[in-house]
C-alpha cells in the first residue's frame, strides 16, 4: 500500500500555496523598515561614541582585534547599503 502524498497536506493546512495579494505583506514590510528606521535615527548611538568606547574601555592589544572587526562591520554595513 502506498503512503499519502504530503505535498497535499502541506498546501491544505499551511501557508505554502501561493497567494495573489502580496500588498499586505509589502505593507508590513514597509512599516517594519520604516519603525526601524525612525529608532535608529532617534538613537544617540555613533560610529564616533563606539570608537571612543572601544578606545576608553580596551588596551591597545585589544582595541587592534576589536577595530579589525568594526572595519569588517563597516564593510558588510556599506555593502547591504548599496543592494
Amino acid at each position: 500500500m502506498a503512503l499519502p502524498r504530503l505535498t497535499g497536506a502541506l498546501r491544505s493546512f499551511s501557508n505554502v500555496t501561493k497567494q495573489d495579494d502580496y500588498s499586505e505583506e509589502s505593507d508590513d514590510l514597509m512599516n517594519k523598515r520604516s519603525k526601524l528606521h525612525k529608532q535608529l535615527m532617534s538613537s544617540e548611538l555613533t560610529w564616533k561614541k563606539i570608537v571612543k568606547f572601544v578606545e576608553d574601555h580596551l588596551d591597545k592589544k585589544e582595541q587592534q582585534s576589536v577595530n579589525g572587526h568594526l572595519r569588517t562591520l563597516l564593510q558588510a554595513a556599506k555593502q547591504i547599503g548599496k543592494s
